[in-house]
This record gives structure tokens, sequence and C-alpha cells, in this order.
């Protein structure tokens, strides 16, 4: 099996091989997509495809690790700048909401999961995924104890931060340019709508 930490340093093009894969996995899902589809809608020759990647397994984890790896890389910054908790906030969503605006396809196949995958490549997505949540976390707390002045247990942060993830996840299951406006707009929603229940204490 190749390395899948340094595949990408190595193979011309990659961005453009992972994008037309996602695009077709998206269409004909996972287990509709097949080496030989991948290589023509790539423009690759079957044996040139399989020259790089061992299998389409390969492929779908590079599509998720260069998703993931983009989103932390947008983002880890922000706890480090000098902006109000809520500003933080509102660009860890737009970041996200932008991305995977410009990355429909994408998108959609990183929420499918790495079910396919074997151990060590589920591992690397486990410990990018994680990453990503722990930063979400870390922001969601300190905006709602910038508001309420309460240090929020952690599995109350978690959940809150989950259910945000879960509202910009979906974008690509209803999201059309036509109808719904620019990647701005749908952030400042998200963000208003989280934000105006987020802190709420249970009764």
């Amino acid at each position: 099996m190749n390395n899948p930490a340094v595949i990408d340093r190595h193979l011309s093009g990659l961005d453009d091989i992972l994008s037309k894969s996602a695009r077709l996995m998206a269409q004909l899902g996972y287990h509709g997509t097949s080496m030989r589809d991948l290589a023509q809608v790539t423009g690759r020759s079957l044996s040139g495809l399989y020259h790089y990647f061992s299998s389409k397994e390969e492929l779908l984890f590079l599509i998720n690790q260069r998703g993931f790896t983009s989103l932390l890389e947008m983002s880890a910054i922000l706890p480090d700048q000098d902006i109000t908790p809520e500003k933080r906030l509102a660009r860890l969503i737009t970041n996200h909401v932008t991305y995977f605006m410009n990355h429909l396809s994408e998108m959609r196949v990183m929420t499918s999961g790495s079910m396919e995958m074997d151990e060590q490549r589920s591992r690397i997505l486990w410990d990018l995924k994680d990453e990503y949540a722990t930063l979400g976390q870390n922001i969601v707390s300190g905006y709602m104890c910038a508001q309420t002045g309460i240090d929020y247990p952690p599995e109350v942060v978690s959940r809150k931060t989950y259910f945000l993830y879960g509202m910009m996840n979906w974008i690509f299951g209803w999201y059309s340019a036509t109808r719904h406006g620019t990647a701005d707009q749908v952030a400042d929603d998200i963000f208003r709508t989280f934000t105006r229940g987020c802190c709420a204490v249970e009764e």
C-alpha cells in the first residue's frame, strides 16, 4: 500500500484527480464507482491510475484527507487572533461554509464517513476530524462563556458544537446558489440561528 501521508507530495495534478473523482463518487456513490470509471473521468489510463493509487479506497481516503486538512489550515489560526469570541465563531462558520460550497462533491463524499477504509487510513482521518472538532469546541466554548460568564461542562459544549457542524455539513443536501444566496449569506444565517439558542440553559 502506498504511504497515505506522502503520496500527495509526489503526484502532479493530484488536486484535479481528487476533484474529478469526488464529483463522480458523489454522483454514482462509492460502491457504484469503479476504478475504470475514475480513470475515464480523470483522463488517465486504468494502468496509469493504478500506478499511483492501489484502489478507489485510496482515492476516497485522499479526498477526505485533503478536505479535513484544508478545513484545519483555514481555521487553526483563529484561536491566536486578537478578535472577539463572537467574531472567532463567525469566522469558523464562514471558513467551513465557504470551503464546502466551493467543494460540494467533496463535501458529500467526506460526510459519508470512512467505513470503507483500513485501520491505518481510518486512524489518520479520525485524528484530523478529532482535531477539527476540538478546535470547534474551543471556539464554541469561548463564545458561550463570553456571552454568559458560565464555564459549560465539556459534554454540553460537545453537543452544541456537533449541532453546529451538523447544520454546516448538511449544506450539500439542499444548497443552490440560485435559490439560497452566497456563502457569506448562508454563513451569517447559520451563525445567527446557532447563537440565538446555543446559550440556552436547561430548565
